[in-house]
């Protein structure tokens, strides 16, 4: 019997830290947090991943953003209702060098918290597994 696997799109993210506090996204029009990134296009099927996810942070965040990318933190499933189909969404660690943020239309605020201050809520994000990793991560 032929089985019939799923099709995920891939996505990455960076969880950019400025000392203690790392930038936290609003998703426009919900109430859910997220992080700089998003899926690779069709054409990036070769392209490295961390210019992919230079590209993303430049869309969502602006061009006079500086970090460095590091090591992946974690990763987590998220269902994008629209296609019918999931994102695997692979989140690296970052640090904020320097620069002025101007949000694309993708997230209407943001801010930096205190991950391990900052009271987080399950219904804050989009689903239970990505802040059940999220969590996991902070430990």
């Amino acid at each position: 019997m032929k089985k019939n696997y799923a099709i995920y799109q891939v996505a990455f993210k960076i969880f950019l830290r400025k000392g203690n506090n790392v930038l936290f996204l609003k998703l426009s029009n919900k109430d859910t947090w997220d992080w700089p990134g998003g899926r690779a296009d069709k054409n990036e099927g070769r392209v490295p991943i961390k210019k992919i996810l230079a590209r993303e942070i430049r869309e969502e965040l602006g061009s006079d953003i500086k970090y460095k990318i590091g090591k992946i933190a974690f990763q987590y499933r998220r269902k994008c209702n629209a296609k019918n189909l999931y994102n695997l969404i692979t989140v690296y660690e970052g640090e904020y060098i320097s620069g002025g943020i101007k949000l694309s239309n993708e997230h209407n605020t943001y801010q930096w918290l205190n991950p391990k201050k900052f009271r987080f809520n399950k219904r804050n994000y989009p689903n239970r597994e990505e802040f059940a990793a999220f969590k996991e991560y902070l430990k």
